[in-house]
Order: C-alpha cells, then sequence, then structure tokens
C-alpha cells in the first residue's frame, strides 16, 4: 500500500466514524510504553478486577487497569444486555471480557483464541470464579460453526508492527492490519441480522484496512490520552 492511498483511506475512515475533526492521521511513539507491556506480559499475574479473579500466564494478554480489555468491560456495561442473546468473543485472552458478560449477562457466551494456552486460561477462570461458557481454540472463525450472534467482540491487537516475539504476536501486534481486516470480513457472516460487531484501534493502528469493507461503522467508545494518543472501540453492523 502507497502512502498516498494509506494516508487517503485513513482520512476516509476517520470521516466515517466522526473523528477528523477531533484526531490526526499520523502515529504516535509509543515505544517505550509498549517495550514495558511487553516486559510485564512476560511474568505471570492474578488480577483482581470487575468482581472477578483471574490467573494470566506468562504471554497471554494482562487485563490491568488501563488496559484495552477494561476499556472494552467499561464501554459493554452500558449496552442493554436483554437484547443481547448470544454472545462471541475472539481472541479471549484470559477470558476476562467473556467472564465479565458470563456474570453479568443471561446471555449463552462463547470465547475463542489462537492461543491453547489462552484457551485453558479462560477455562480455569471461569471455574475459578464459578461460572459458565463455552471456550475453544480458534484462529479467528477458522471452527465457529455457530452463526446469529447478537454481539461479537475482537478486543483486537492493535499495532501495525511485524512482531518480534510470541507475545507480540499473539497479544498486541497486527502488521498491516491483516487480523483486523480477516477479522472484519468473516465476522459479517457469524453476526445476526441487527447484531453488533464490535473491535478496536488505536492511532498507531493499520485501520485503513477498513476503508474498503462494506460495513455501517460507529464508535463504540473513544479515549483521548497523553499527548496525543488516542484509542477507540468500533461497532460494525452488516
Amino acid at each position: 500500500m502507497n502512502i498516498q492511498y494509506r494516508v487517503g483511506a485513513r482520512k476516509s475512515v476517520l470521516r466515517k466514524l466522526g473523528l477528523a475533526s477531533l484526531v490526526e492521521t499520523s502515529t504516535f511513539d509509543i515505544e517505550t510504553a509498549h517495550a514495558a507491556l511487553v516486559r510485564r506480559q512476560a511474568v505471570p499475574e492474578r488480577i483482581l478486577t470487575d468482581g472477578l479473579v483471574v490467573d494470566v500466564p506468562a504471554g497471554v494478554y494482562h487485563p490491568l487497569p488501563d488496559s484495552s480489555s477494561e476499556f472494552f468491560i467499561r464501554n459493554i456495561k452500558a449496552m442493554d444486555q436483554t437484547r443481547i442473546h448470544k454472545t462471541l468473543e475472539i481472541g479471549a485472552g484470559c477470558g476476562i471480557i467473556s467472564l465479565y458478560m458470563a456474570a453479568n449477562w443471561t446471555s449463552q457466551t462463547f470465547a475463542t483464541d489462537i492461543s491453547p494456552i489462552a484457551v485453558e486460561a479462560t477455562l480455569a477462570n471461569a471455574d475459578l470464579n464459578g461460572l459458565s461458557l463455552t471456550a475453544f481454540q480458534s484462529d479467528l472463525f477458522e471452527k465457529i460453526e455457530e452463526r446469529d450472534f447478537d454481539l461479537i467482540v475482537f478486543n483486537t491487537p492493535m499495532i501495525d508492527k511485524t512482531p518480534e516475539n510470541d507475545i507480540e504476536k499473539y497479544s498486541l501486534c497486527d502488521p498491516h492490519g491483516m487480523i483486523t481486516e480477516s477479522y472484519l470480513r468473516q465476522a459479517r457472516h457469524h453476526v445476526s441480522k441487527d447484531g453488533l460487531i464490535i473491535f478496536s484501534i488505536c492511532n498507531n493502528s493499520a485501520y485503513e484496512v477498513m476503508d474498503p469493507i462494506d460495513l455501517d461503522y460507529s464508535i463504540v467508545g473513544f479515549e483521548l490520552g497523553y499527548s496525543g494518543f488516542w484509542r477507540a472501540i468500533v461497532g460494525a453492523r452488516i
């Protein structure tokens, strides 16, 4: 993708999301914070959050207070759960988002991850919290036979960077937006007619891949942070 097209596509996406007057298309220097996050995730940790206790293995995304997982949960709390009967989380990691929905909603909850370690952690954390959900290994929608989900969630790896280690590969990086693009192209076949697909982007995401994909995009959540860093949860409908 040439630079001129990439910038144009990024501007187009920001206009569709209503963010063009708030943020720029340029990336943000997160090298120091990113390196610290990689180091933190290399160590197993027990985290207490949102009324849940989760054990997070090394290499699996840690749902810390300022994490994108917590960003998702804060916005999910505002949803009308009475209209959501079946949910699916892609890339569940330790399962915190699915666990929150299983603990607080009456919907049937499915959670998947490409990493078998993450799936094991999700199931173990469900048992730890006395919750019931279905979790299994899948590369995006590869092994998902269910259709008509009312809500599909993916706390997408956001950083447009070639992974240098497994932590970046499975938790943090989406080079050239290939994962996000595949997710959007496949999710439309699994969401119900009136259902919602949600995922995350930030300054440093290759969110330009959204532009040619014909979905009805909207902002579900938005945060503008220090020195102009921003992140958003995007909703998409077919």
